[in-house]
């Protein structure tokens, strides 16, 4: 835990490498010292079949949606938001500048009580102890 998904309209891939996006994404969560990195789980998903604004085909987006343990507290949420923020900034240069890019990020938190959650990661990584 937590869980990323960095879903991504297909046409981005014309513009950045989106493998690259993923990575800073998932950095950017790890600087967070509330993430253990064992936990750590992200996901690109390209989406071929979307529309946006005016069903433009120039239109793009990226959509960053962190699922979080609660207990964290919200000032730590809001400082993972931030972090992944950035890093998809970083990832797009300017393109929000000069191209039709909508970028969002959302924080869910998660209620511990309504999880269940194994990993076995730990046991297999030495530097994840």
């Amino acid at each position: 835990m937590p869980h990323i998904f960095v879903e991504f309209s297909t046409n981005l891939k014309e513009h950045i490498n989106t493998a690259d996006l993923v990575r800073h994404v998932h950095d950017a969560a790890a600087e967070h010292p509330s993430i253990p990195l064992a936990g750590l789980r992200t996901r690109g998903v390209e989406r071929a079949e979307y529309l946006i604004a005016n069903g433009d085909h120039r239109n793009m987006f990226v959509a960053v949606i962190a699922r979080l343990n609660a207990d964290r507290g919200k000032d730590s949420l809001l400082e993972v938001r931030d972090l992944l923020v950035q890093a998809c900034k970083k990832s797009l240069g300017g393109m929000q500048q000069h191209e039709p890019i909508a970028l969002s990020v959302e924080v869910q938190p998660i209620d511990s009580e309504m999880r269940i959650n194994e990993n076995s990661i730990r046991d297999y990584f030495e530097e994840l102890t």
